[in-house]
């Protein structure tokens, strides 16, 4: 495996820098081995010790473990502009990698078009809406492992008042949002939800100064979007509960963190791996949430949760597995009074890719997404 910064990557692709990179791998640029699939992953920032790119470097590790001598992985990090983007995906097709995976949505439409221009390589984009016939899409119903944290949250809240720190009102927030508080209410009905917008996805300020406003609301259980530690931190030091997301954050709230939904990404990359590798690759979007396979998976649960809550919450799961259990089923109204869903009836998955309004109980500004 690789991993090179974006300058270091332009550097190393220009006629100087390959010479400069070449004591340092030799043979990053060499005519790999038939049988050795060249892979390129693409991450919008820096991979850290937790967060969004944290759960994309396990899932090309997970290539890595499950392909031992069969693949070689060149991760660029430190891309965040769409232009960017465009040319190191441009860049690692034309360096013979066969199979590119990007991380986030933004990089769909640089990846689509150069994914156009190179059909010979096999593209797969993360939260991407549109595919074509070398570019595939994945993406996480999260919102079920939100369903099951707000079941625990309803069960857990003293003040019937729960909060949620938004990082952006996007689809991919507002499903696991309004999921949350379906959840929540599936089992407590007088539960409600406070969120304030930050406007990032990563500002330890903003989320420390929205976990402090949420409490002061009333609320004693606290979600949300952005990927760190720092707003369950801040709960656990104002002696609130907390919901993880994205990854796995319990070893930095040792105490106050109820569980959290984690990324899982693994599974994504090892069957387009594997498929690419039998031939046997086609375009498709894989959207799942929790189960075997998924891409989803809840953290480790709170020792202060109670045994019968904890089973409440292993047979939901089950049941969201098995498709007994759908989160956004009917009847469901939003918090204008609109009936959205009608008894009965389940919210089609293209209105919930887009979904731009909250259910009934979601309290606070709600923005549109520009």
């Amino acid at each position: 495996m690789l991993i090179l910064p974006r300058r270091e990557f332009i550097k190393a692709t220009s006629s100087l820098g390959i010479a400069a990179l070449a004591g340092r791998s030799a043979d990053l640029f060499a005519q790999q081995q038939k049988d050795v699939l060249k892979i390129g992953v693409v991450h919008q920032f820096p991979i850290g010790e937790v967060g969004w790119e944290t759960q994309h470097a396990l899932g090309w590790k997970a290539i890595e473990a499950a392909f031992p001598g069969r693949v070689k992985v060149t991760a660029v990090t430190d891309v965040p502009q769409a232009q960017d983007a465009e040319r190191v995906f441009r860049e690692l097709a034309s360096q013979g990698h066969k199979l590119i995976f990007g991380t986030t949505f933004s990089q769909m439409a640089p990846m689509l078009k150069v994914a156009r221009a190179m059909p010979d390589t096999t593209f797969e984009c993360c939260a991407a809406i549109t595919t074509a016939k070398n570019m595939g899409a994945f993406e996480a119903r999260n919102y079920e492992a939100t369903y099951l944290a707000g079941v625990i949250a309803g069960r857990m809240t003293k003040s019937n008042v729960l909060g949620w720190v938004g990082a952006f009102p996007v689809p991919q927030v507002v499903w696991r949002l309004n999921g949350f508080l379906i959840g929540a209410r599936s089992v407590n009905p007088q539960a409600t939800c406070n969120v304030i917008w930050i406007n990032s996805w990563n500002d330890p300020a903003k989320e420390k100064d929205a976990v402090n406003a949420l409490i002061s609301q009333g609320a004693d259980v606290l979600a949300g979007s952005p990927n760190t530690p720092v707003q369950g931190i801040a709960a656990e030091a104002r002696g609130a509960w907390s919901v993880g997301n994205g990854s796995d954050f319990s070893k930095f709230v040792t105490k106050g963190q109820l569980t959290g939904d984690i990324l899982d990404w693994s599974s994504a990359y090892v069957e387009a791996t594997r498929d690419v590798m039998a031939g046997t690759w086609k375009s498709q979007s894989r959207w799942r949430g929790v189960g075997e396979g998924g891409f989803c998976k809840m953290a480790p649960y709170n020792a202060a949760i109670p045994a019968n809550v904890l089973a409440e919450v292993a047979q939901r799961e089950k049941d969201l597995v098995s498709g007994k259990l759908k989160v956004f089923a009917g009847p469901l109204t939003d918090r204008d009074g609109k009936q959205r869903v009608a008894a009965g009836a389940e919210l089609p998955d293209p209105e919930v890719r887009s979904i731009n309004w909250v259910v009934d109980g979601v309290k606070g500004a709600f923005p549109k997404a520009a």
